[in-house]
């Protein structure tokens, strides 16, 4: 937690000081060309963006899931999050094999400067992919390189980070209350019990007894790897090695009990989604053309030009 809140307040003043910099003598936009057929257009940005785009957020997120064409989705999730809920027990056990790699079921950490907690195990590093820290910092990397270069997509994007961030926090929390399933590391039963909407006392007091479902990591690493993959969809390692994040994060949150793997669909479509629209929200996407709209090869034209007192007819080939 102190290793969060130290890496945001650094966030917080370096993101302030590269969007505010000079602003009169930036452009009012960016553009960057993805590809011969695709052109990405970014506005100046502006400190706040973080804060003031999360209730548009919301209401799109609202108006996106009722679509037809993401009803499917929605399902898919329902229906893989009951399989994996029938077969949690022994995913659980299978989890556990990590151990014979040396993958220890405790976190372990140490205090660095006396105030920022810093993994000193394997498991731990996992476990802190999805910790929210892990997303700042490759925030404040963008940002610092977005400031010097003066370059609006990693500032952009960077500030996007923070805003899933903000957006996934109030969701998932939310969710988690509702649903008040019981870590595998509490399960007081088969697939832990579920208790929704505990007292908030209740809650803060026995956290392990309520927060499982769904999974705040894979939903806060989901997030920021779709946000980086729609910002440079030109890099295309970013969805391998983020998706392997999140596959091996799963697997030792289930280790050390912290999970169960139903608790992942869910989790996983919820980053997706805040994900997607608050990076949609940013770009500016315009269709440029490669040579022009012909398909063929070459085009014929007939001409009539006039030579002198004579008419002469004419083919024109264009290649």
């Amino acid at each position: 937690m102190r290793l969060l809140l130290f890496i945001f307040s650094l966030f917080f003043l370096v993101n302030g000081y590269a969007q505010e910099k000079k602003k009169k003598d930036k452009p009012a936009t960016q553009t960057y060309q993805i590809n011969e057929e695709l052109q990405y257009v970014y506005p100046r940005p502006k400190f706040f963006n973080f804060i003031t785009g999360i209730p548009r957020n919301y209401a799109t997120l609202g108006k996106e899931t009722i679509k037809q064409q993401n009803l499917k989705w929605l399902g898919l999730t329902v229906a893989t999050t009951g399989i994996l809920i029938a077969g949690d027990e022994i995913f659980l056990d299978e989890a556990e094999r990590v151990r014979d790699v040396g993958v220890t079921k405790k976190h372990h950490y140490k205090i660095l400067g006396g105030m920022v907690d810093v993994p000193t195990n394997t498991s731990a590093t996992l476990y802190h992919f999805g910790h929210g820290n892990t997303s700042l910092i490759v925030g404040l990397g963008l940002l610092t390189v977005g400031g010097i270069k003066k370059d609006y997509r990693a500032i952009h994007t960077s500030s996007e980070i923070l805003e899933g961030l903000f957006t996934l926090g109030f969701m998932t929390q939310g969710l988690k209350r509702v649903f008040g399933r019981e870590s595998p590391n509490a399960a007081t039963q088969p697939r832990g019990a579920w208790h929704g909407f505990p007292g908030w006392n209740e809650y803060m007091e026995n956290t392990s007894h309520y927060d499982a479902m769904p999974s705040g990591h894979v939903a806060t690493l989901t997030s920021t790897v779709t946000i980086l993959a729609k910002n440079y969809p030109e890099v295309k390692w970013i969805r391998p090695v983020g998706y392997t994040m999140i596959a091996a994060m799963g697997i030792e949150m289930m280790n050390s009990g912290v999970h169960w793997a139903s608790d992942y669909p869910l989790g996983f479509l919820i980053g997706y989604s805040v994900g997607s629209v608050v990076a949609n929200s940013k770009i500016t996407k315009v269709k440029t053309e490669k040579f022009s709209d012909r398909k063929t090869g070459f085009d014929t034209h007939l001409t009539i030009n006039r030579v002198g007192k004579d008419n002469l007819l004419g083919v024109q080939i264009v290649f």
